[in-house]
């Protein structure tokens, strides 16, 4: 029987990552994670077993030997909901990954998740910016004259490059 899900962590990139020791089996054994976005496993393996050399994954067909204590990333791509196991080449050391949808996932993880879709931080706030001149015209075009309006405009537009940038990892802070 597997033990008590572990549940993957978002790094700050908006990246699910999950660290597996391998020393004898896996620690987890099992893992949840968010069906659709990519899943970062990194294997640190421990022991010299035979066992221990190679994982194999179920969906999708991945076989990747394991670094001799060391530390070895995969990545796996988006995935649909359900269940990826994966083992050691003999079939002994065993895990799985229950792959859920995010019930209600925000509007930041969802840009995240789609980013590639967007091309870029600053494709993504050219859409967010035309999905908002409706608005900015209904609240400005009243109160404001027509110049006004358009640098309200033009505000917004550098407001949502700036925020997609932030948000999206289009800008690194220095650590």
């Amino acid at each position: 029987m597997l033990a008590q899900p572990f549940r993957a962590r978002m790094d700050p990139a908006g990246d699910q990552v999950v660290e597996i020791t391998v020393d004898h089996r896996y620690r987890p054994q099992s893992i949840v994670a968010r069906a659709e976005v990519p899943l970062r496993l990194v294997f640190h393996r421990m022991d010299d077993e035979p066992c221990s050399e190679r994982v194999v994954f179920s969906s999708p067909h991945i076989d990747r030997r394991l670094a001799p204590h060391g530390d070895t990333t995969i990545v796996l791509p988006p995935q649909p909901p359900g269940e990826v196991r994966f083992t050691c080449a003999m079939g002994r050391y065993r895990g799985q990954i229950e792959l859920r949808r995010d019930a209600h996932p925000s509007l930041m993880e969802r840009l995240r998740a789609e980013r590639s879709h967007l091309g870029s931080p600053i494709g993504a706030a050219v859409v967010l910016w035309l999905l908002s001149l409706p608005l900015i015209a209904l609240l400005a075009g009243p109160i404001l004259d027509p110049a006004a309006a358009v640098l309200t405009a033009l505000f917004a537009l550098l407001a949502w490059i700036a925020g997609c940038l932030l948000a999206l990892g289009g800008l690194r802070h220095p650590a």
